[in-house]
């Protein structure tokens, strides 16, 4: 039995070596002429990106990280069902991707990969969303903070599917073009099916704190479960930037094409809440899916609650 537990346990070790723990850090400590290492981090999200593989884990250090490009993450470097890649804030560390200096229209982390895992970063600034799902599928995002963004703090596009978002928190977003655009959490236009919120919390954005508009989709499924907003249709400062900027707390859908009145986004909210919106709690907005709503509250919603 000793030597079965020792051959177990050596056949572990040797699994757990086949798969690279990759650095990074925020300048000066962090270089791209480094290893990746603990004690000598990369520099770049790029580097650690392109050295990484299904399995991998990039831990990224605390700090602020100020960035003008967009991090992308393309489909080559997908990881796999049994063998994601993690991209994760390192131990109680809080990384902060700054991209305040990014031109306007630009994004901050594009995703385009499936079977990633990315926890614990904050994401602010972006000249467009903070990150944008394009096509990426089976991705989870968990703890991560989206601010300050001059569009959707999470938007979901391009036939992205069964995504988790887990315990995340959208705030502070505005587009300031027109103030029209910029929601906390957003799966609409292109979205694909079967996208899976839980634990997620909206609050201050200039439009919706959740909006599931479609144009170039239609007949998809989303589910929110355990999920809050509030207080969205309004400026950081309090300010109201006008019509234009709806304030609903949960959008369930609608479209704008030509067959607008017939797409239908499928929603389920569980044990949601909406509450002191400048719109309503719950918009249906023209949506002929589905819409299910267990044990959801609404109040203090300026126009209605549902």
């Amino acid at each position: 039995m000793k030597r079965f537990v020792y051959s177990v346990n050596c056949l572990l070790i040797l699994i757990l070596n086949l798969f690279s723990q990759i650095y990074i850090a925020p300048a000066p400590d962090g270089s791209d002429e480094n290893p990746g290492t603990i004690d000598e981090p990369y520099g770049t999200f790029a580097k650690a990106i392109s050295e990484s593989a299904p399995g991998d884990t990039v831990y990224v250090r605390g700090g602020v990280y100020n960035l003008t490009s967009t991090i992308t993450i393309t489909i080559v470097k997908s990881g796999l069902d049994s063998l994601m890649c993690i991209m994760t804030a390192y131990g109680d560390e809080q990384p902060i991707l700054d991209f305040s200096a990014q031109s306007f229209g630009s994004k901050g982390i594009s995703l385009k990969a499936n079977y990633w895992h990315i926890i614990g970063l904050q994401i602010k600034g972006a000249g467009d969303n903070g990150m944008e799902i394009n096509f990426g599928s089976d991705n989870i995002i968990e703890r991560c903070q989206f601010y300050d963004n001059r569009d959707s703090g999470l938007q979901l596009s391009y036939g992205s599917t069964n995504n988790q978002i887990i315990n995340c928190d959208s705030y502070y977003n505005a587009d300031p073009d027109n103030y029209s655009d910029a929601d906390g959490f957003a799966p609409k236009l292109t979205v694909g099916s079967g996208n899976y919120f839980y634990g997620c919390r909206a609050w201050g954005n200039c439009d919706d704190g959740w909006d599931g508009y479609l144009h170039g989709a239609d007949d998809v499924t989303t589910t929110l479960e355990n999920c809050w907003t509030w207080g969205n249709g309004y400026l950081k400062d309090g300010v109201d930037p006008g019509s234009q900027a709806n304030g609903n707390g949960f959008k369930m859908g609608g479209g704008d094409n030509s067959n607008s009145d017939s797409l239908m986004h499928h929603f389920i909210l569980i044990n949601c809440v909406a509450f002191e919106n400048k719109g309503k709690g719950f918009d249906q907005n023209n949506n002929l899916g589905s819409m299910t709503l267990f044990n959801c509250t609404g109040y203090d919603n300026i126009v209605a609650n549902v």
